[in-house]
């Protein structure tokens, strides 16, 4: 199956798509059980982990290994701000992602002048020093992390359901607005990029500043979900916020559906909460299966299940996805 074989649904299906999913999940509050509605706060904000990362990996050519950085800081500039300044939490998730970006954007010119696995392991290296810094402050609330105290006086469902509301709209974003970033002009500047920087250099594109842009956008919405997530369980802790595990499962998600498609993570998340769910409680054997089954995944299928569909049924669900030369690079 050739890529030009490969069909396309029309952007005004896409955008019908949209508008049906955000009806779906505006209603979702008052048909779903208050426990299935964890679940599905959970859900959709590790699959805009994952996604967050894949737009990394996938569309910007940049190969993380520590984006628990700001899933971490996300959640604590929320936590430690409505608690020490009595601001409504919710009003600072927009926010949280600005402080994100902003982290991000201060460690670019750092971290950019590193290469390869050195890029990928140096946003691990911060991640493990604000975790540690964090642990030390008793005013961060030390091991034993912050609780959500400005929700206290709350009403318990108003706090559910405007705490669903928020991940599913990240969700949304992660999906629709990746495919109308993915087919704007920055969406081609950030493929031309990361397929083959010196080509994109000599048609004028400034690699440098496009890359950055990538890194600072993905970095923000990792950040902002994260803030959520940790809102829908009212506590943060070095501990958990900062654990590289959240990148194990990033990873898994994104190599078992297929990096560089928005399809993927879909299913790779799909994926991901079906394993939990039938090895809950084997401990390290779930984690085990996890390893080997990316393992398995990217011994058959390389380009990830979602990639062995699309050859199949020659067709995309968003047709965005570039296949780039092969010796493309993976850093800034």
């Amino acid at each position: 199956m050739t890529r030009a074989s490969i069909s396309s649904p029309k952007p005004a299906l896409v955008a019908a798509a949209a508008a049906l999913s955000t009806i779906c999940l505006a209603l979702a509050p008052f048909v779903v059980r208050e426990g299935d509605l964890r679940l599905m706060i959970e859900i959709f904000a590790v699959f805009t982990f994952a996604q967050s990362w894949n737009f990394l990996a996938g569309y910007v050519g940049l190969m993380s290994f520590g984006q628990q950085l700001f899933i971490g800081l996300g959640a604590y500039f929320v936590f430690l701000i409505s608690g020490k300044a009595g601001i409504n939490p919710f009003l600072l998730l927009p926010l949280s992602f600005v402080f994100c970006a902003a982290f991000a954007a201060v460690c670019a010119p750092f971290v950019f002048r590193l290469r390869d696995a050195y890029f990928a392991i140096s946003i691990w290296v911060i991640a493990e020093v604000v975790r540690m810094f964090i642990s030390q402050k008793d005013w961060l609330g030390s091991v034993s992390g912050l609780p959500l105290v400005a929700t206290r006086g709350m009403d318990r469902t108003v706090v559910a359901n405007t705490t669903f509301y928020f991940v599913a709209a990240l969700a949304l974003i992660s999906v629709f607005g990746l495919y109308a970033l993915s087919r704007s002009r920055m969406g081609l500047a950030l493929a031309a990029v990361r397929d083959n920087e010196g080509s994109a250099a000599a048609v004028g594109i400034n690699v440098w500043w496009t890359r950055f842009f990538g890194f600072v956008l993905g970095s923000g919405l990792a950040g902002i979900a994260g803030a959520t997530y940790y809102m829908s369980v009212f506590h943060v802790e070095p501990g958990g916020a900062f654990d590289p595990n959240w990148m194990v499962i990033m990873l898994f998600i994104v190599i078992i559906g297929g990096v560089g498609t928005i399809e993927g993570p879909i299913i790779g998340t799909t994926i991901y909460f079906l394993f939990r769910a039938w090895f809950a409680g084997t401990g390290n054997l779930y984690l085990m299966l996890l390893g080997a089954a990316a393992v398995v995944t990217m011994l058959v299928a390389p380009k990830g299940i979602w990639g062995v569909l699309r050859s199949r049924l020659g067709f995309e669900l968003f047709g965005t996805r570039r296949l780039g030369p092969t010796n493309h690079r993976s850093s800034p």
